[in-house]
């Protein structure tokens, strides 16, 4: 994309996720026009695996006692992740029939509730249907938590 379609593209985004419970049909429809689409794959999967960092105590001359403590390890695996693209505060996914929208940092946050949204549109009439918001769920087997977002409905387009 170049740099007048980001702009362009990243105003249309601040606009569909203004507050209200409408968005601008023309402004969907030109934002599903210049996000480039990426073939969707059945399966993807992102996760994060963290790892508490070790610690050291001992003692040394002159010094006395100390604590030498490193910092936790993260390792991040994707598996048949569409290409996303940076848009001023935003990383969109453009896959057919859908955009997913997200806050460029909402991967730091715990909870992910309402940092993403998705517009959902007919693929080949590319008439928008809806735009849906985020919402985090948790599962937990054993001694294991999944932690999954699913979208639920939040705005409707304007009528015509």
């Amino acid at each position: 994309m170049n740099v007048q379609a980001r702009l362009e593209a990243n105003a249309i985004l601040d606009r569909l996720v203004a507050d209200g419970h409408t968005f601008a049909r023309h402004d969907a429809r030109r934002l599903i026009e210049l996000i480039p689409v990426t073939p969707a794959s059945r399966f993807s999967f992102t996760g994060i695996f963290k790892r508490p960092g070790s610690s050291l105590r001992g003692q040394t001359p002159g010094l006395g006692n100390i604590e030498l403590q490193e910092e936790s390890k993260e390792k991040s695996i994707t598996l048949n992740v569409p290409a996303s693209h940076r848009i001023g505060g935003y990383v969109v996914t453009h896959t057919p029939g859908s955009i997913d929208i997200e806050l460029m940092w909402a991967e730091t946050k715990m909870d992910q509730t309402g940092l993403s949204c998705l517009l959902v549109y007919h693929s080949t009439s590319k008439e928008p249907e809806e735009l849906r918001i985020a919402t985090q769920k948790s599962l937990s087997l054993l001694f294991l938590t999944f932690n999954y977002i699913s979208y639920i409905p939040w705005k409707q387009p304007e009528p015509a």
